[in-house]
């Protein structure tokens, strides 16, 4: 039971809650995103705290005001310190946590104190457009990326249910890199000329498991399995930066950890190495496969040094890292690995991943058009 009393109209209300003997105040508050009625329901021990809170027109604090109608800056601030917790732990590198600070530095310009259900879909892509007219479609492209990720953290926390970024669409020019693949006969050219290379059996295990650089560089010894026919291959760290300098982390994604059984030219380059050791490194660094002469983890600055060195002396074309993850996925699906087989052995979550961007035409994409001789002409 509860005595009610009224107030001026609109301002809210007050009364005595008999059970809990409490005095408690109710306001209005503006509707969700989905058009759903909002209360403020607050309580106090005295009447005149009561009728003070109500006479100042139920101010709340400033946790109260992102629960209730967060700004696009709340989403990205708080998103920002899931960011921080990632790298903490080992999930994510400093160098992209940095990114995304720029990213997110961009879009808090453009959107600011706006409040984050007032942002619309229109909103959202003139603001993708204008950037697309100053920075490189890569850079769009993550910049939409955070900006998503800021609105489905509020989602996750129920802050908000409107996610205006998610129906966005990316500007005509952010045109991705296709990245250069190479065929059968130019990546056998590419393995000839990199024996007896010192980092030749780094070069096959890109090229023959489609690893990511990162996950190369974190290979250990105890995740060979040599015993077993054929070898296996576990990709459990995954080679990352952080303050302190290059640790090993966890693996990019929970698809990420896998066992990739190994083709016999990566097991007899990984078996040549293991034999040529001096004798094991020391430190944390022990039992890392492939490490510098100090015994230190590998830059990826001087890998793709190397590699472009490698590329032109083979006569190849100039190849990125992600190239020899490309080719390999690529020259798989051409020798008819199912599209869903290539998505585990690279790691993806999602097979569009790898669709669009590490499998690439070696030959003519539908090469069946030669039967309609057959259908039209009979030969």
């Amino acid at each position: 039971m509860s005595d009610r009393g009224t107030t001026q109209h609109g301002s809210g209300s007050l009364f005595f809650d008999k059970t809990k003997k409490r005095w408690v105040v109710m306001a209005s508050l503006p509707n969700t995103a989905d058009g759903k009625r909002r209360r403020l329901r607050r309580t106090f021990q005295t009447k005149s705290e009561a009728a003070a809170f109500l006479a100042e027109g139920c101010r709340i604090s400033e946790q109260e005001k992102l629960v209730l109608d967060p700004t696009v800056t709340d989403l990205l601030t708080g998103w920002q310190g899931w960011i921080n917790r990632r790298v903490e732990a080992g999930q994510l590198s400093v160098s992209s946590a940095n990114l995304y600070g720029l990213c997110a530095r961009h879009v808090g310009a453009e959107f600011g104190s706006q409040r984050a259900n007032e942002v619309s879909v229109d909103d959202v892509e003139r603001f993708l457009a204008k950037a697309g007219a100053r920075f490189s479609g890569r850079y769009v492209a993550m910049q939409r990326n955070a900006f998503d990720q800021a609105y489905r953290w509020g989602q996750r926390n129920r802050l908000l249910v409107w996610n205006p970024v998610q129906l966005s669409l990316s500007p005509s020019q952010q045109a991705h890199r296709q990245g250069t693949v190479l065929t059968a006969e130019q990546a056998q050219r590419f393995l000839k000329a990199s024996a007896g290379d010192r980092l030749h059996a780094l070069w096959a295990v890109m090229l023959g498991l489609g690893l990511r650089p990162g996950e190369a560089m974190a290979l250990t010894w105890p995740c060979i399995d040599f015993e077993a026919d054929p070898c296996v291959v576990h990709v459990r760290s995954y080679l990352r930066q952080g303050s302190d300098g290059p640790f090993l982390g966890k693996p990019k994604t929970q698809r990420s950890t896998r066992s990739l059984d190994t083709p016999m030219f990566v097991v007899e380059a990984l078996e040549d190495l293991f034999e040529s050791r001096q004798s094991p490194v020391g430190g944390a660094w022990s039992d890392l496969v492939f490490h510098t002469s100090k015994g230190t983890p590998h830059g990826h600055r001087n890998l793709r040094r190397a590699l472009k060195h490698l590329c032109a002396n083979a006569d190849l074309p100039a190849l990125t890292l992600y190239d020899l993850r490309r080719t390999a996925g690529s020259l798989l699906v051409d020798s008819g690995a199912h599209l869903e087989s290539v998505a585990d052995l690279l790691g993806h979550s999602s097979v569009a991943t790898t669709r669009r961007h590490y499998v690439r035409a070696v030959r003519p994409t539908v090469p069946y058009a030669v039967g309609l001789n057959k259908v039209l002409f009979n030969f």
